[in-house]
């Protein structure tokens, strides 16, 4: 009797142990679908004002610190900056432009903090000498941070893909 009360309660143990581990897993992986939900959200906005070319819009799904280095390296600093960045831009070569992106992977780093890498298509853009430009293909790494509530850019680093040379017939 001792022994399967003993058994009893062991087996009781054990399954409120897992049990509750098991739940507190699925609530931690919720909260992470949630933020990676949350977050794409975040990149949809992005890529939205992007393609309304919408300077002040793109901006304002950034943190007011917010670093954004482009293509060639160049750096903007803060929701201003970046703005600033963009205005002439999408008055230019841009001003056709439109981006789609796919996300990689989006890696929560803290429950307020999470890396983000995505591939981009860029089309309808123009050179310098207003020449129309191929497709440009590249890719995005994010540190997207929440403040109040609201997943915003901290860091995006944009890389552009080098262009395939073109393929030469052998005769």
């Amino acid at each position: 009797m001792k022994w399967t009360r003993l058994a009893a309660l062991t087996a009781m143990f054990l399954l409120i142990s897992f049990g509750t581990g098991f739940f507190a897993s699925a609530k931690v992986t919720g909260a992470a679908d949630d933020a990676s939900a949350a977050i794409k959200n975040t990149i949809d906005g992005f890529n939205d004002s992007f393609n309304r070319h919408d300077a002040h819009a793109v901006a304002m799904w950034f943190a007011e610190d917010a670093d954004f280095i482009n293509t060639q390296q160049a750096l903007s600093h803060g929701r201003i900056g970046i703005e600033e960045h963009f205005v002439p831009l999408f008055a230019g070569r841009l001003k056709n432009a439109h981006r789609t992106c796919t996300v990689k992977s989006v890696r929560l780093l803290t429950p307020d903090v999470a890396a983000v890498t995505m591939d981009y298509v860029l089309t309808d853009t123009t050179g310098t000498n207003g020449e129309d430009v191929p497709v440009r293909k590249g890719l995005y790494d994010w540190i997207v941070t929440k403040e109040n509530g609201k997943w915003l850019i901290n860091v995006l680093h944009e890389s552009e893909l080098a262009q395939a040379p073109a393929v030469v017939p052998v005769r």
